[in-house]
């Protein structure tokens, strides 16, 4: 069984969400250690790229990640960050389907003065992940799909939250982890599963298109939510063929 891990380097080592007073803004090193952010080739065999918009406007992509953090600087409460991850895979038709496995590693919020907790102010639109699937490249130039299908995340708690007066995203960070019950025990990961195990035959293409959003009523500076920090440490995907 042949195993491929990579970071598509969305968010480089760090992906970092600062709040001040009611503006947002995603910042990120300067440095690229790994590789470009915009896409990524695993052997001769897969080939990514990644794309960003922001409420539904044209997509981008970006090899530096000083160019990506001036992008998102324009992000406040209310906006939604367009993410669109692009796959083919290049194999020949005797090669085995690979299966693709995409997740939000490592997501923390920073200890502030104030309680709050940015986890759960940064959410996934709907919980929705959208996928299409294209049997060619061309066919993928021509915006000619034979499928389009959605995987939505689970929740941990489908009860809602007030925080201040106003009902909490249900689809929120913290209320998307992944988690796991035993029993009565609840064990999370701060992790987001965005997809899992997901076959990818030989020659195809396929998209996987999600938002993240920026809560509209996050509290102000009043609440110390200038001192708050989110951070991602990458969108890492797992390539699995035999």
């Amino acid at each position: 069984m042949k195993k491929v891990v990579i970071s598509i380097i969305m968010f480089i080592s760090s992906f970092m969400l600062l709040t001040a007073v009611i503006l947002a803004w995603f910042t990120l090193t300067d440095t690229n250690e790994i590789q470009d952010v915009s896409s990524s080739v695993v052997d001769s065999q897969v080939e990514l790229q990644i794309e960003y918009g922001i409420n539904g406007g044209d997509y981008s992509s970006f090899n530096e990640p000083a160019d990506l953090n001036a992008y998102l600087h324009a992000i406040i409460p209310g906006d939604l960050l367009n993410i669109k991850v692009t796959i083919q895979n290049y194999g020949t038709p005797t090669d085995p389907d690979l299966t693709l496995d995409i997740t939000l590693m490592n997501i923390l919020a920073t200890a502030s003065a104030s309680e709050y907790d940015l986890t759960d102010f940064f959410f996934i639109e709907d919980g929705t992940v959208n996928l299409t699937w294209y049997a060619t490249a061309l066919d993928y130039v021509n915006e000619n799909p034979y499928l389009i299908d959605n995987v939505f995340l689970d929740r941990i708690d489908e009860n809602a939250i007030i925080y201040q007066g106003v009902e909490l995203n249900s689809y929120r960070f913290s209320n998307v982890f992944n988690h796991t019950w035993d029993g009565e025990i609840l064990t999370v990961e701060n992790n987001v599963k965005i997809l899992d195990a997901t076959p990818l035959p030989s020659g195809q293409l396929v998209t996987i298109e999600f938002s993240i959003g920026f809560d509209a009523y996050t509290p102000d500076y009043g609440v110390g939510f200038q001192d708050g920090e989110l951070s991602i440490d990458g969108l890492y995907t797992l390539f699995d063929s035999e």
